[in-house]
């Protein structure tokens, strides 16, 4: 090996060297930035229900019954990152089938309005499915 070469081999290690260092360096800026979002969606879940508390909104299921085998139902619980998609999961998963479905968020406070049918053709009550309902908001 004479000098050029060398010389040639050490300058290529070190920009790979600081291709690293940029890979590196990104990488972190990326985990501080995610952490600090989390931070922050933390927050805002607390403030939500601060917020709702202030306002004397409380969580709440109403049911009525529109046809044989439809209900209406009124859902009101603590606005947080990810719960609507828990709840529709949840009442899915449990043979509800939803139709007409509406959210809106107010102070801390989700609102979700929906017709509910028996995926099965089951035929629904107002009361067996208002326990279903609180019981699927508790657990999410």
């Amino acid at each position: 090996m004479n000098k050029a070469t060398i010389i040639e081999d050490a300058i290529t290690y070190i920009q790979e060297l600081q291709q690293n260092v940029k890979l590196l360096s990104d990488q972190l800026l990326e985990m501080e930035g995610s952490s600090e979002e989390a931070v922050q969606t933390r927050s805002d879940d607390i403030n939500a229900a601060e917020e709702m508390k202030q306002c004397g909104i409380m969580e709440d299921v109403q049911v009525t019954n529109i046809d044989r085998n439809k209900l209406w139902i009124k859902i009101i619980l603590e606005k947080k990152r990810g719960r609507f998609t828990r709840l529709i999961e949840a009442m899915t998963y449990l043979g509800l089938e939803l139709t007409d479905t509406n959210v809106a968020t107010s102070k801390g406070a989700m609102l979700v309005s929906s017709c509910v049918e028996g995926s099965y053709g089951d035929t629904l009550t107002v009361e067996q499915t208002k326990d279903l309902l609180l019981e699927i908001i508790k657990s999410i």
